[in-house]
């Protein structure tokens, strides 16, 4: 079924198209990032390698809902570009902490600093709920936090237990992350040397979810001419691939 897939994915991204607004740019740039992510997630979860497909699952989900978002709110394309020279400006100030202040020439610096600094009171929230509390720099572009964001962008946010939460476990250090990956044998703890199929399997379900959805917003956005159809054909596919005994295929 892998054809009907890579037929859709041909209609949404090897085209050429003229793009005026940011958003346009955005959605069909990202798509394609988030693309490369599932081939890569597929290609470690053929081999077994279910942890290492959940921790890119993590990055790949996100990136889907942010996709999401940006085509359903183009007017705050914006706002994402501009958080970029805040995250520049907090590079930057790692850098000098790590190596010295000559790491740069002193005008790129002081150019870093400037551009942050005139965006930078578009980004500060309160600390607290409370009226008057102080004001301190948001450590992401939008007000809202990325769970309820993806709850903002339709169906997707229903995979924020398996695109989210699950691989977090993975993606940093957890117990639980650690209590997974462990196997008890005559009464010793090691590590399992073997592969996770069970893991990989719900990774490729999540990521399968996740470019389905990207296909859908390049439709929806381009107006792509046969990529409608195709979507339906995947998505018919995916539930013979995930739910084979799915009264939906009747």
């Amino acid at each position: 079924m892998m054809g009907n897939l890579a037929r859709a994915l041909d209609l949404a991204f090897k085209r050429v198209e003229v793009m005026e607004h940011p958003a346009d740019k955005f959605v069909y740039l990202f798509g394609r990032v988030i693309l490369e992510d599932f081939m890569e997630i597929t290609l470690v979860c053929y081999h077994g390698y279910g942890v290492a497909a959940s921790k890119l699952v993590r990055s790949m989900y996100e990136l889907a809902v942010t996709v999401r978002y940006l085509h359903e709110h183009p007017d705050e394309v914006e706002t994402f570009l501009a958080y970029h020279l805040v995250q520049e400006d907090k590079f930057t100030s790692r850098l000098i902490e790590t190596f010295g202040g000559s790491i740069l020439p002193a005008d790129l610096i002081a150019e870093i600093r400037r551009k942050a600094a005139e965006v930078k009171e578009d980004f500060m929230i309160p600390v607290c709920d409370h009226p008057g509390s102080k004001m301190r720099l948001n450590h992401t572009w939008n007000k809202l936090n990325f769970v309820a964001m993806a709850k903002k962008a339709g169906a997707i946010g229903s995979l924020i237990l398996s695109g989210y939460y699950f691989p977090l476990r993975h993606a940093h250090p957890t117990f639980g992350g650690l209590k997974e990956r462990l196997e008890i044998v005559n009464e010793e703890v090691s590590l399992k040397g073997d592969s996770q199929p069970e893991t990989a399997d719900h990774s490729l379900k999540t990521a399968h979810n996740c470019i389905l959805d990207t296909l859908l917003v390049q439709s929806e956005h381009f107006r792509i001419e046969g990529l409608e159809e195709a979507i339906q054909v995947c998505y018919r596919d995916f539930v013979r691939v995930w739910s084979p005994d799915s009264p939906l295929l009747k």
